[in-house]
């Protein structure tokens, strides 16, 4: 029976795995070229920064065109990420079922002595199988690529996905989608539209609604600055961590209860602009000071909601089992549902 299920779909199967093998070796190719001018352009003497280098003949303005010729290349590795997940998720689960189910040669498979359950068992664990075999690579590969390319925010929704484990989810979730929506439909072309339109719908979802609560985000307060001896001004704290996923920052009254929102520091920020407005200022030492006055009539105080790095893992884990997890719910309604087809 596996053996069946397997020669079943093994053309679509190597198929997508040379597929998934291109996408690698050219992640590969273009991420080490991107990286190694980075690191060119990072290091001495440089620094990162275009400098007019005459003596070295604009040694700078070369490397950094360079470096930005080379991240032409993202926009693919972006894209081919985040559509290779749900491509060969959708097409294994057309393969499990439905087209057995369309064509009615389910019906000799259920007449010999191979049940139903173990007859849809075999056929889901097959198609999810071959889907973890050519992503779980893809995935490996995706997330070397986001840390070795410096400049990409691993929180930006067109970067999670690919970053970490999670695209092995998103295979799975959309393979187990398709399977409960083809045993539904039974017409390969109608499960695929749907099956397409739902993941997008789950696609905005999740990253919009769901994923900054999964982990607990870290609430800091910093400074707006203090002025010194002299009108000079200090320097400012750092508001958050470089590369951190900021969901709330600004101004919000003190005691701080739970997480701040955007909507208390828009009330709050009309207040204290309505208090400055009743004093002269007119240099810059002249505005802080005056705004330090009013944080301190209206308990104000400085505020920055986020999410850091160290935690990136952790809110894949959690996403990722949110997706296994339905995932798996919606293979048990496609097997509930197979066991009451009509013979």
């Amino acid at each position: 029976m596996i053996w069946i299920a397997w020669r079943y779909q093994r053309l679509v199967a190597y198929a997508l795995a040379l597929l998934a093998l291109v996408i690698v070796g050219f992640v590969v190719v273009t991420g080490e070229i991107q990286h190694h001018y980075m690191i060119e352009f990072m290091d001495a003497p440089c620094h990162g920064s275009e400098l007019d280098t005459l003596a070295r003949g604009d040694l700078c303005g070369r490397l950094e065109s360079r470096y930005a010729q080379s991240a032409n290349f993202d926009v693919y590795v972006k894209v081919a990420g985040n559509v290779i997940a749900p491509l060969v998720g959708a097409l294994l689960g057309l393969l499990a079922l439905v087209n057995e189910l369309d064509h009615r040669t389910v019906r000799l498979a259920w007449t010999q002595s191979v049940s139903r359950s173990h007859w849809f068992a075999t056929k889901a664990a097959v198609g999810a199988s071959t889907v973890a075999v050519i992503l779980v690579p893809t995935a490996i590969v995706l997330s070397w690529w986001n840390g070795a390319i410096g400049d990409n925010d691993i929180f930006a929704r067109q970067n999670f996905g690919t970053a970490g484990w999670d695209l092995v989810a998103y295979g799975l979730f959309m393979f187990a989608l398709t399977v409960l929506l083809g045993v539904i439909i039974r017409r390969a072309g109608w499960t695929l539209a749907a099956s397409v339109l739902l993941f997008l719908v789950v696609a905005v979802v999740i990253p919009t609604k769901a994923r900054e609560h999964l982990v607990a985000p870290t609430v800091h307060s910093y400074s707006i600055g203090a002025t010194m001896g002299k009108g000079t001004v200090a320097s400012y704290s750092e508001p958050f961590p470089r590369n951190a996923w900021l969901l709330v920052d600004g101004m919000v009254a003190r005691p701080i209860h739970g997480t701040p929102s955007w909507r208390e520091v828009l009330r709050t920020q009309v207040n204290v602009e309505h208090c400055m407005s009743r004093s002269p200022r007119r240099t810059h030492n002249e505005v802080i000071k005056v705004q330090s006055q009013c944080y301190r009539t209206l308990h104000v105080e400085n505020v920055s909601v986020y999410i850091g790095t160290n935690q990136f893992w952790t809110l894949q884990m959690r996403e990722g089992l949110l997706y296994l997890v339905f995932g798996a719910v919606l293979l048990a309604g496609a097997w509930a549902y197979v066991r009451r087809i009509e013979p």
